[in-house]
């Protein structure tokens, strides 16, 4: 990839150092040569960009992030191939939610002032 001025990188992922592209023939056979040197599985060129995807949804990547720099079309296309891996999130959603609620009610249980019988008052 060559170095964007402002600091983003773009381009091809397989390129020469002048930016234009690597035959994807060599480019295949090198990561098939790669593989078997250090005993590893054969894996195709697009399981790379899958286990890209993994990497950055686990890592917390923000999704829309995720699909645009996989260049998807539509944010639906990430979430229709990626969503399984998100089977947690409604979980966390709630749990996000009850943790801000709870602290709104404790907020506003400190603020509110205290009856005869150290009750707050209610509003």
């Amino acid at each position: 990839m060559t170095a964007h001025p402002n600091g983003r990188m773009e381009g091809l992922v397989f390129a020469h150092a002048d930016g234009s592209p690597l035959r994807p023939q060599w480019v295949l056979d090198q990561l098939r040569k790669r593989t078997a040197e250090h005993g590893l599985p054969k894996i195709r060129l697009h399981d790379l960009r899958h286990t890209a995807a993994s990497i950055m949804i686990a890592e917390g990547i923000p999704l829309a992030i995720v699909s645009k720099t996989l260049r998807h079309a539509t944010l639906a296309t990430t979430i229709n191939l990626y969503g399984h891996l998100f089977k947690d999130s409604a979980d966390q959603a709630v749990n996000a939610l009850a943790r801000a609620l709870n602290r709104a009610q404790a907020s506003r249980l400190r603020a509110l002032p205290d009856s005869d019988d150290g009750m707050p008052l209610a509003a």
